[in-house]
């Protein structure tokens, strides 16, 4: 018989990690199930990873979502996600559209923000979507608020101008 995994000694910011560095090791066709959203042997066996294989009905589907984000656009624990956003060119309409969508609206929302961080290049922590999408004792709302105030507060860091001239000859390295 297996130990039952103990959810205490689980942070809940490692269960998107570990759902990722499992996805990674997957053959090629059950990444593209996952990608797809299907619930077919490599969902399960990715469940089984975080020890969430036994979980409610109720829950699935949002396993099931949380998953086919992270396979479509990766998963990394910097940046934040609303950081991830600002740099992928994620307009602010669509950052309100995201932060308001009750659960009819939200999974065809994040699959669309899934998509637009792959084809940028960006990717993020999705730990805050599983925040939202587990909304437990009101975590959801603390996990939205999170997340625009990484959005709205990002600044973009000035390496590239210092890149440029970071290779230029000064007095100290002539």
């Amino acid at each position: 018989m297996e130990p039952n995994p103990t959810p205490t000694t689980e942070t809940p910011t490692s269960h998107t990690t570990q759902l990722y560095e499992r996805y990674v090791e997957l053959p090629s066709g059950e990444q593209a199930e996952l990608r797809r959203g299907t619930t077919g042997a490599a969902f399960w066996r990715l469940l089984r990873t975080i020890g969430k294989h036994n979980a409610r009905k109720d829950d699935l589907r949002n396993w099931q979502l949380l998953i086919q984000c992270i396979a479509i656009a990766g998963h990394s624990e910097k940046p934040p996600l609303g950081k991830a956003l600002k740099q992928a060119g994620y307009s602010e309409a669509r950052l309100k559209r995201l932060l308001e969508a009750d659960d009819d609206l939200l999974p065809g929302i994040l699959r669309r923000t899934a998509r637009q961080l792959k084809s940028s290049g960006h990717t993020g922590n999705w730990n805050i979507i599983r925040r939202i999408l587990f909304d437990h004792k009101g975590a959801g709302d603390d996990a939205r608020l999170q997340l625009a105030q990484d959005y709205f507060t990002y600044i973009p860091d000035d390496d590239t101008s210092d890149a440029d001239t970071s290779n230029q000859d000064t007095p100290q390295h002539r």
